[in-house]
């Protein structure tokens, strides 16, 4: 792999790790007018005489706030599918730390980059009815696919359950699901999340260390505003809603 490329993966399965994606049980329920929640990457690239002019439909994405199309901004994920061309191009502009434009429903357009160090993983989808696979492309920022403390977290969804077992996964807090409420209280009356742009997705970033929250929680416990249970059993997080990114 070459200096700056970004750090790939051959299947999905990886990113379960990285942003606690994991498959729903059951029956899959048919999702209707669907194409009409994508929307597009673009991306051109000169050489020479000749411009290159890629676009691909994109049905994920999360990055920060921006009010108008002339604003560039950083990208945190994209989630795209093409064919192998395309989305080879698109892989070779992120590795380059190129400029991507991107738009969609309810989605300003806007040029975005995903910086240095992005996660990518790509994958192969058999569509009923062609005879060639659609490529997937999933791409993360290193701010969001990291387990480092940096001070803030991209989450994909604001849901108060979902945002503890996410948090306290990344930075290895010992909670309970029953502080989910108290958590996201906290958070908004110190000020500590913010709304990100998205498609597909409601995502946020928390601000806040982890040094930070165990002082919370301390304080809290000391309180009485949350209790420690006693039974001695592992924490089952299965009423929670934490099996999806989004």
């Amino acid at each position: 792999m070459s200096p700056g490329s970004p750090k790939s993966r051959p299947s999905r399965r990886g990113l379960s790790g990285l942003c606690g994606i994991a498959p729903r049980a059951g029956r899959r329920i048919p999702m209707k007018n669907a194409h009409e929640r994508f929307g597009w990457l673009e991306f051109e690239k000169q050489l020479r005489d000749t411009k290159t002019r890629i676009r691909v439909a994109m049905d994920r994405f999360i990055g920060e706030p921006a009010e108008t199309k002339e604003a560039s901004g950083v990208c945190h994920l994209v989630s795209v599918i093409g064919n192998d061309v395309d989305i080879g191009a698109v892989w070779a502009a992120i590795a380059g730390q190129e400029w991507l434009t991107v738009s969609g429903p309810g989605l300003t357009q806007r040029r975005v980059s995903l910086g240095k160090d992005p996660r990518v993983l790509r994958g192969t989808a058999a569509v009923a009815g062609r005879t060639r696979s659609v490529r997937h492309l999933m791409a993360l920022s290193s701010q969001m696919a990291d387990d480092t403390d940096v001070g803030r977290i991209i989450l994909s969804q604001g849901n108060p359950e979902f945002v503890l077992y996410r948090i306290s996964q990344r930075l290895g807090l010992p909670v309970h699901p029953t502080w989910a409420k108290w958590f996201w209280s906290a958070l908004v009356q110190r000020k500590r999340t913010q709304p990100l742009d998205g498609l597909g997705y409601r995502p946020l970033a928390v601000a806040g260390t982890k040094e930070e929250f165990l002082q919370w929680i301390g304080t809290a416990v000391k309180d009485k505003a949350i209790e420690i249970p006693d039974e001695g059993n592992s924490v089952d997080w299965k009423s929670s809603d934490t099996s999806t990114l989004g």
